[in-house]
């Protein structure tokens, strides 16, 4: 998906970018190679028109920008995350929804009745 030429998956990669400062970190991070991850900060910077991060030493600093976007990008993909993870509840007790199981009648007469006890609805096909 791309939102303004932005790839939105290069949001995760500047979420680990910014967290660990560290370019072999972040990929190891989110499972890109140092070299892949290189390009993802250079697609990043080109986008931002900033440096985002700066080799100072031998650590890497953050720049105003990506001070500015560190927050609102981790929320967004925290949203994101809780999205994609939340599933509708079953509750048996007050599910109308019919089930089929197929199996032998040595089955259905030996365990079935076990599984089926105080229901009215159990019928042996």
């Amino acid at each position: 998906m791309q939102f303004r030429q932005l790839d939105l998956n290069l949001l995760v990669a500047l979420d680990a970018l910014l967290t660990e400062r560290n370019i072999t970190e972040a990929g190891r991070r989110v499972f890109l190679t140092q070299s892949a991850m290189s390009g993802a900060l250079a697609r990043l910077r080109e986008h931002f028109a900033d440096e985002l991060l700066i080799q100072v030493g031998r650590k890497m600093m953050t720049t105003p920008l990506a001070d500015s976007l560190a927050d609102p990008v981790r929320e967004i993909l925290l949203k994101i995350d809780a999205a994609i993870k939340t599933r509708p509840e079953f509750d048996p007790s007050t599910s109308h929804r019919r089930f089929s199981i197929m199996m032998s009648d040595y089955v259905s007469t030996l365990l079935m009745p076990k599984f089926c006890v105080g229901r009215k609805r159990w019928h042996p096909a």
